[in-house]
């Protein structure tokens, strides 16, 4: 037996600083809600984009560790790089006014409440937070079909974390909440105990697709994965190296169909031995490649067979 890495990072690497970020955020907009002067509301505000603009960020770069998704240190420092632009127009905005162009008590209602109208600053700050937002559910969406139902619960919690938030920020910048509050902190202290019981009650951190991703594509032989209606549902990166045309727009085809799409031969004469070899051509203009292929069944907890391909 190999035991080998996965070269696998752990999502908490971006999970702590996010959840820090997020409490900075709460944290700046409670006090800010009690603030009794404008110098005070203004102080609270830089405080909260010190936590506020890195949430979405963060919480991007931790989704994209969850799935496996490596984004280059680059990459990440750039994201992180446009948070502290944010962080600085904010507090410097009474010298150039490009993130408020207005930002004072209101004459009627007095603090906390402020009179504020957004500069050309907050609209590009805005755009991105969201977009950060929201290509995090995108990328959980258009995982959903690939991720382990055991992985799902997880994927259910992330997704509404990401969701809910969007939501809500909409709703507050239309000005369909009560003046003054700002509803977002709340629903990301909550979206934080959705996760909280997400990693208690299905090892978010421990038990992640891309752990059993990495491990079966580091597999020296191609395997592909059947169903017990003898359908194609997986099948690892060595299987796309033998065959170049095996798409995952096949999964669910059945298999002896697929087989002679890939092969032009038919295999299901010889299947029911649990090792045999075979000879054919894995494209057409290549030349011939004689393989030995394995089928088993896991029987843990489904029927599935494996056929195994080794390399010639």
């Amino acid at each position: 037996m190999e035991l080998r890495s996965s070269g696998y990072c752990c999502p908490s690497f971006y999970f702590a600083p996010y959840t820090a970020a997020t409490a900075v955020y709460c944290f700046g907009s409670a006090f800010g809600l009690v603030a009794t002067t404008l110098e005070q509301i203004k102080l609270w505000t830089v405080i909260l984009y010190v936590g506020m603009p890195f949430a979405p960020s963060l919480g991007l770069l931790f989704v994209c560790k969850y799935l496996g998704i490596n984004l280059s240190g680059r990459s990440a420092a750039l994201l992180l790089t446009v948070n502290f632009i944010t962080l600085v127009m904010v507090a410097t905005n009474d010298w150039h006014h490009l993130h408020y162009r207005v930002y004072e008590l209101d004459p009627l209602l007095g603090a906390p409440y402020v009179h504020l109208e957004i500069g050309l600053r907050y609209a590009v700050h805005g755009v991105f937070i969201f977009g950060c937002m929201f290509a995090a559910f995108l990328l959980l969406l258009f995982r959903w079909r690939e991720t382990d139902k055991s992985c799902r619960l997880q994927l259910i919690a992330l997704m509404v974390g990401r969701l809910v938030p969007i939501v809500t920020a909409f709703v507050y910048l239309v000005g369909l909440t009560p003046p003054g509050i700002d509803p977002v902190p709340i629903v990301l202290w909550l979206s934080s105990i959705l996760y909280l019981v997400s990693i208690s009650s299905s090892r978010m951190f421990s038990v992640v697709p891309i752990a059993k991703d990495a491990i079966f594509n580091s597999i020296d032989e191609g395997v592909i994965v059947l169903d017990e209606a003898n359908r194609i549902i997986e099948f690892n990166q060595m299987s796309k190296t033998m065959f170049p045309r095996l798409d995952r727009s096949m999964f669910g085809m059945d298999f002896d169909k697929l087989w002679l799409e890939l092969t032009g031969d038919c295999l299901s004469s010889r299947s029911d031995s649990a090792s045999f070899t075979w000879e054919f051509r894995p494209a057409p203009d290549s030349s011939k490649r004689v393989y030995q292929i394995r089928t088993s069944s896991l029987r843990h907890r489904t029927e599935d067979s494996i056929p195994i391909l080794d390399r010639p």
